[in-house]
């Protein structure tokens, strides 16, 4: 019988992250200087990232691994049929590039648009940090007045409770299997 556990420095990192983001969240009930919050909240972050850094490692090292023995693609696209008698593929970008200045009917005209690709990615790229930036601090906004709200009701350790669940959350995520596991 097979079982599925998780590596060791994964678990680890599971831990560390899940007591950071439940530290994070709670801070507001322990300490009350905003300054001070401020200082232990970058703390944290750094501890959370920190300790996903031997995964991040050991998962380049499988690339590596992985392309040095010719299983990952090295960058280029390979065309189906379009093999080269010494076994090589053809790279698709010097198709599109060749048909692209080909069919230009003047020289008159704009050059072909070669980097529009890299700026499509580059921008959304762009569009997905701003997208999450945007989307983080709203949600934290949202935690943060909640359990404000929770504390002028009364209620005690009111950042706490959500703390905890977004603890577990994160520690659940980090522990979720990778396809090199």
């Amino acid at each position: 019988m097979t079982t599925n556990r998780p590596p060791r420095s994964r678990v680890l990192a599971a831990l560390v992250t899940g007591a950071a983001t439940t530290a994070y969240y709670a801070s507001p009930d322990l300490i009350r200087s905003r300054t001070a919050r401020g200082w232990v909240k970058g703390a944290l972050a750094a501890a959370g990232v920190a300790a996903g850094i031997p995964d991040m490692r050991a998962m380049i090292a499988a690339q590596q691994e992985k392309r040095a023995a010719g299983d990952a693609p090295t960058g280029a696209l390979r065309l189906d049929g379009t093999d080269l008698p010494d076994a090589t593929g053809l790279d698709a970008t010097d198709v599109v590039y060749r048909a692209v200045d080909e069919n230009r009917t003047s020289d008159d005209g704009a050059p072909a648009p070669r980097d529009l690709r890299p700026a499509l990615v580059g921008g959304l790229v762009v569009g997905s940090l701003a997208l999450s930036t945007v989307g983080t601090v709203a949600f934290e906004r949202w935690v943060f007045r909640r359990g404000e709200r929770l504390l002028a009701e009364g209620r005690p350790l009111a950042h706490t409770r959500a703390a905890l669940v977004l603890g577990a959350l994160m520690t659940a995520l980090t522990l979720i299997p990778q396809e090199d596991d």
